[in-house]
Parts: structure tokens; C-alpha cells; sequence
């Protein structure tokens, strides 16, 4: 999981590859070749503020202790993010050491924010719409979990399989959490046409089982098996409308949602997945369960709600 590269810009063009997906080069996210889309906004409610994004870039460098699927290093794990120091090092020579420009830091401090004001405008991220068929738990749950994910992951699938199934069973099914999904396929084409499939299957309120068969079948980037008629057949086997799912697959407005996940998710600093921001708390990687457990409590408690 690569924690230093900062937002990134987007094209407004995306390139046809014969199957809905626009380019992702050898699978992996990168600052000139990533997700696109015709808006840069992608999701209602537009993108924050640059100092904003700055904050939360810093907040998941910081967070990122284990592995995720990254955009410099496929399915590769990080190492903890040592403290950066702003001071020069001891054997900088003088005449290289520039004096801040006062008027400059002036107007940087100005657009600063408290760490509590940013945190709720990460918390804002989540939509809490009641008709979001990738949502899990009641839409006024005290605590919201986003979630941006690749269904070709390898630790996206870790934290379906061995992670969420419980937090789901102690926190959303208690009231506690809601669970908001978000797409952001940096495993190539491969990958964003399994979040294409998901958007299918979400059109017929069937994504969270699509989720739970993509993830238990573990599938891997060029390992062969994704492709359009493993889609048909995991449609079939959700008992799907299997020709609307496949005409789905090939709706630019699906494929602009996907795009649209992916370029707020870029906004934000995050370039591996899984990546969470969870009641305005990010966090980022496959971590053990008992760092959701204290992250969801804590937020819990803080928002006045009563711990099951």
C-alpha cells in the first residue's frame, strides 16, 4: 500500500477498450493512468476543498500499517509510515535552508482546518441515501462505514471473508453501523468489469450477494477466470434477470458511477485498496479486526450511542 502519492488529476476523456472499461495499463492506478471520467466531480456533492484533501492524504498516510491493493504495488503490503520531520536535517548546508515567506504561511493557515472539521467532512462522504442498494444497515445508524474496494483485491477479499462478515453481525445487524460501498478497481479492465457486474447486480437489489460470491471465489488479476461469462454465470446463479444484467454491463451510466467512485477516491489521497473511512476515521489496508472493533466503538460512543 503506497501512502506518499497525493491526489491525483483526471482526464476527462475515457478511452474505449472494447468492453465498457476505460484503460488501467498492467492493472495498477497511477497518477497518468488511472479510472476517468466526464465529470470530475463523479458523485453528487462534488470534491473537497484542496486543504481538506491534504488533510486526509495525511490521515491515511499515516493509518496505512498493512497490506492493501496499491496503484505502485499490486496486492503488496506497506510498512508503517515513519513520523515526517518538518526540520531541516543538521548537515543541510546554510545557504540552502529558505526562509519561510511569512505572508505565504499566512494564507496556508488560513486555509487550514481542526482536525474536527475535517473529520466531519470525511464523515460527510457518506450519502446515508435509503435507496442505495450497496449500503448495508439502517441509514441512521450513530456510526458509517465507506468502503472503497476492488472485487479482485486480494485483501479486499481477506476483509469480506474474515473481517466484515463480523462486523456485520455485531455492529450493522445491532444498529450500530451502516456499510456504504464504493468502486475503485485498480486491478485493471479485469477488475473494472467485476465493479460493472456489481452495479448490474446492485440494479436488481442482488449486490451484496454478488459481493459474497465474487469474494468467496478469491479471484486474482489475470489468473483467467473473470471475464463477461463468469458474470453471466454468477448472475444465473443469483437467480438474476440474466439478460438485463448483461445489458447493464454495458450501460455508460454504470460505467460512469464506477468512474465516479473512483475519481472521489482518487481525490482523497487514497491509491490502495481496501480504504475506509469509517464516522469520519480514515483507515486503510486489511487491518485486524480488533482495529475496526476500537475505530466503530469509538466513534459509536462519541456519537451517544449505546455498545451492544
Amino acid at each position: 500500500m503506497s501512502s506518499d502519492a497525493g491526489p491525483s488529476s483526471v482526464s476527462e476523456a475515457a478511452p474505449d477498450t472494447g468492453d465498457g472499461a476505460p484503460t488501467a495499463g498492467d492493472g495498477a492506478a497511477t497518477d497518468g493512468d488511472q479510472p476517468r471520467t466526464q465529470t470530475e466531480a463523479g458523485r453528487s456533492g462534488g470534491l473537497l476543498a484542496p486543504a481538506v484533501v491534504l488533510v486526509v492524504v495525511a490521515a491515511l498516510a499515516i493509518a496505512a500499517m498493512t497490506g492493501g491493493s496499491s496503484s505502485d504495488e499490486a496486492g503488496g503490503a506497506a510498512a508503517p509510515t515513519a513520523p515526517v520531520s518538518t526540520d531541516p536535517p543538521d548537515d543541510l548546508a546554510e545557504d540552502l535552508v529558505v526562509e519561510p515567506d511569512p505572508q505565504q504561511q499566512e494564507a496556508i493557515a488560513e486555509e487550514q482546518v481542526s482536525p474536527e472539521e475535517a473529520r466531519a467532512q470525511l464523515d460527510a462522504l457518506a450519502t446515508r441515501d435509503p435507496d442505495d442498494p450497496r449500503a448495508l444497515g439502517e441509514v441512521d445508524a450513530p456510526v458509517v462505514m465507506v468502503e472503497w474496494a476492488d472485487f479482485l483485491c486480494p485483501f479486499c477479499g481477506v476483509f469480506a471473508r474474515d473481517t466484515e462478515t463480523v462486523l456485520i453481525e455485531r455492529y450493522v445487524d445491532t444498529g450500530i453501523l451502516r456499510i456504504e460501498w464504493r468502486d475503485l478497481p485498480f486491478q485493471g479492465d479485469e477488475a473494472f468489469l467485476a465493479a460493472l457486474g456489481g452495479q448490474a447486480a446492485a440494479e436488481q437489489d442482488a449486490f451484496w450477494e454478488y459481493h459474497e460470491v465474487l469474494f468467496e471465489a478469491d479471484l486474482r488479476r489475470d489468473d483467467g477466470r473473470m471475464g463477461r461469462d463468469f458474470l453471466l454465470a454468477v448472475a444465473a446463479e443469483l437467480d438474476l434477470d440474466v439478460a438485463a444484467f448483461e445489458a447493464d454491463l454495458d450501460d455508460p451510466a454504470l460505467t460512469e458511477r464506477v468512474q465516479g467512485d473512483a475519481v472521489l477516491g482518487q481525490s482523497l489521497g487514497i491509491t490502495g485498496t481496501p480504504a475506509f473511512i469509517i464516522g469520519g476515521y480514515p483507515l486503510v489496508g486489511a487491518q485486524p479486526l480488533e482495529v475496526f472493533v476500537n475505530v466503530i466503538e469509538n466513534a459509536a460512543i462519541e456519537a451517544g450511542a449505546e455498545l451492544p
